[in-house]
């Protein structure tokens, strides 16, 4: 696989490849699935019910087997977010956040935000924007996310990215950012129905990841039916939730609340918020 022909062949860089299965595609009589069994493995029965193992040939290029992603070069975040690692749930009280954690976020270089610049400034992936809105304030536009396969509706997975860039996360949103979160509401769940027929507004699940996975305001958009990492208790905070929180509770619920999340015991965060100690 080449990944930059530029690069000298001494050159060496880590690289992240990841290989996911993807979903059986909708089988008509031409493609049915049985007909590329090339053999099969028997791992027993029992009544009425047989188990076996099959080896698929190759398939045709419209379905294909596998979806893979190369991150290159990968830096040690990435090495350490796609590694194995444990994960435990750990307390983040406002005071923390202050003192350790956003000084430790505003510490990112901005480089690795420019693939988000690149694709709201219109130079990257504009052939995946789905919906834009450009408004400084209460814009944002809506993608595929990566991880979806683009065709079972089932797994719809999509990606809304708010063109503000002073909004790194849960943490910041105020009373000030409720036009823009409603915004994003309102418009994701009519440009829903209306882009992916057979999915209602009301099949569809909106939440903010804390900590994300990257420190420019987003929202996740799933199919209520959607398995997907990241959409359980401990990760995610529903759209509905944020606003109701801001706007009914205290408008800076956020900045004061003390938030309990899971977290891979080698992400940066996990040290900063437990001093190092494994919490039981």
């Amino acid at each position: 696989m080449t990944v930059d022909p530029n690069l000298a062949s001494n050159d060496r860089q880590d690289a992240i490849l990841l290989i996911e299965k993807t979903h059986f595609a909708i089988q008509s009589a031409t493609s049915d699935i049985t007909h590329r069994m090339a053999e099969l493995l028997s791992t027993g029965c029992n009544d009425v019910y047989f188990w076996w193992n099959a080896i698929l040939s190759s398939g045709l290029a419209q379905d294909p087997d596998l979806k893979m992603t190369v991150i290159f070069p990968a830096t040690e975040a990435h090495i350490t977010k796609y590694s194995r690692q444990e994960r435990r749930m750990i307390t983040e009280t406002a005071e923390i956040y202050k003192n350790a954690v956003l000084p430790w976020i505003e510490s990112q270089p901005k480089s690795r935000l420019m693939w988000v610049h690149n694709i709201l400034q219109g130079i990257k992936e504009q052939e995946n924007v789905l919906f834009r809105d450009d408004d400084p304030d209460t814009g944002f536009i809506v993608l595929p996310d990566s991880k979806w396969d683009r065709r079972t509706l089932s797994s719809l997975y999509l990606l809304a990215i708010s063109q503000r860039d002073d909004v790194r996360s849960l943490r910041d949103l105020t009373t000030k950012h409720l036009p823009m979160l409603k915004n994003i509401r309102d418009k994701a769940l009519a440009l829903i129905p209306e882009r992916f027929p057979g999915v209602a507004s009301d099949q569809v699940r909106m939440y903010v990841h804390y900590h994300p996975s990257y420190y420019h305001f987003h929202v996740h958009i799933t199919h209520i039916s959607a398995q997907v990492s990241g959409s359980a208790v401990g990760q995610s905070h529903l759209l509905d939730t944020i606003i109701d929180n801001i706007e009914n509770i205290t408008p800076d619920y956020y900045s004061r609340a003390s938030l309990r999340f899971a977290l891979g015991v080698n992400h940066p965060v996990f040290e900063l918020v437990t001093g190092g100690a494994l919490q039981l």
